[in-house]
């Protein structure tokens, strides 16, 4: 019975990450994987993280209320996260893409988009499990400050390649 029940489980697995797998597409257009990139206006984001408004809504609401509020922001803060984590990964196969140019200087910039992205996608998803458990204890608080500064610098080593390559 384990024995089934074992194998199932491992078939289930198998089968997960075939599905994974056959969802990745590799993207061999740099123009392609530019046009992935999802906006996120970070304006409208550092104004959800403003922790004056927070404390100014946790004082003068009911706490019933004030939970509803932190709940919505925190939904809000989720789709912003995933999207910093998907351009994330798309920021990463810029850099790898860029990595392989014969110019040296486009090559390097590849190189530091890559670690930056790389560094990013792992902030922006150690954000998104934070902000679930917040989801379930709205008293809970996220600090998504280093993964925003990780994307900010992420993006700029994006706007240098861009500079340098000819191609986008």
């Amino acid at each position: 019975m384990i024995t089934v029940i074992v194998l199932v489980l491992a078939a289930a697995f198998v089968l997960f990450l075939a599905s994974l797998m056959g969802r990745r597409r590799v993207e061999s257009d740099p123009a392609g994987l530019y046009r992935q990139l999802q906006p996120i206006y970070l304006p409208a984001l550092l104004n959800l993280l403003n922790v004056e408004d927070l404390n100014f809504l946790h004082a003068n609401l009911e706490q019933v209320d004030f939970v509803r509020l932190k709940r919505q922001r925190t939904r809000a803060l989720i789709v912003y996260v995933r999207r910093i984590a998907f351009n994330a990964r798309v920021l990463a196969s810029i850099g790898a893409w860029s990595r392989q140019s014969p110019s040296h200087e486009v090559a390097a910039a590849g190189q530091l988009l890559l670690s930056r992205a790389l560094a990013t996608r792992m902030l922006a998803l150690r954000t998104l499990l934070c902000l679930q458990v917040e989801l379930v204890l709205p008293l809970f608080d996220t600090n998504l400050g280093s993964t925003i500064k990780a994307y900010e610098a992420a993006q700029s080593r994006l706007e240098g390649i861009s500079a340098a390559s000819p191609v986008h």
